[in-house]
């Protein structure tokens, strides 16, 4: 084992795609699957026991579909790094997962080497998209006049703090990048929410997207 093993939950109600990705992920040096889960429920039980470092998620599940999965482990505050993997890839269900609290989106469909590529990616803080959930969330930038203008209402600060929680950090990696408590930042985050309209983080993370905050830097 390499010292910076990440450790992977598996989540999908096919025992034998589990299989696979079992045999698949184990094959990399710094990757372990820790657990698997065949329901959305047991999804949610199998994160709080293990406290894996990502769980790769099926959206369709008995009891619990993906999105109230990762609605309820938001809830719950598990800081768990999540890859959705879908055989959908549509744009409804590409916004809807990231509006749901998702780092990484494959669909199926795509090359294994995707997969291992966005476990790596978002276990170091980034979000991953294949190509074509990118396309989604293009698409759903190329309307985002409004939503630019509605950030003139906030601060530098309230500004940054909507960025970083939007691409997935808690209060507290907020903070410790920005020198604040995390009761500071979420009093920053509640303002810039209440000051858009926003009930929900969902609605945060939408906002952000359309808003194009959630670009790369320009060098």
């Amino acid at each position: 084992m390499t010292e910076c093993m990440i450790r992977v939950l598996l989540a999908d109600d096919h025992q034998v795609l589990r299989e696979g990705l079992r045999n698949l992920l184990e094959r990399q040096p710094d990757i372990s699957v820790v657990g698997e889960a065949d329901t959305g429920r047991q999804t949610v039980d199998r994160v709080c026991e293990l406290e894996p470092d990502a769980l790769v998620l099926d959206l369709a599940m008995a009891d619990m579909n993906g999105f109230e999965v990762m609605e309820e482990l938001r809830r719950l505050g598990s800081g768990v790094r999540i890859v959705v993997l879908s055989m959908h890839s549509g744009r409804d269900f590409v916004l809807q997962a990231l509006r749901a609290g998702c780092h990484g989106f494959v669909p199926k469909s795509t090359t294994h080497t995707d997969l291992i590529k966005a476990i790596r990616a978002t276990f170091a803080g980034e979000r991953f998209l294949d190509p074509s959930a990118m396309i989604a969330v293009v698409d759903e930038l190329l309307d985002e006049g409004e939503e630019t203008k509605m950030l003139e209402q906030l601060s530098d600060r309230e500004t940054e703090v909507l960025r970083l929680t939007a691409f997935g950090h808690t209060s507290r990696e907020i903070g410790e990048r920005l020198a604040l408590s995390p009761k500071t930042v979420e009093t920053y985050r509640q303002r810039a929410m209440t000051k858009l309209g926003l009930e929900q983080r969902a609605d945060l993370v939408c906002f952000a997207l359309r808003a194009g905050l959630l670009k790369p830097p320009v060098d």
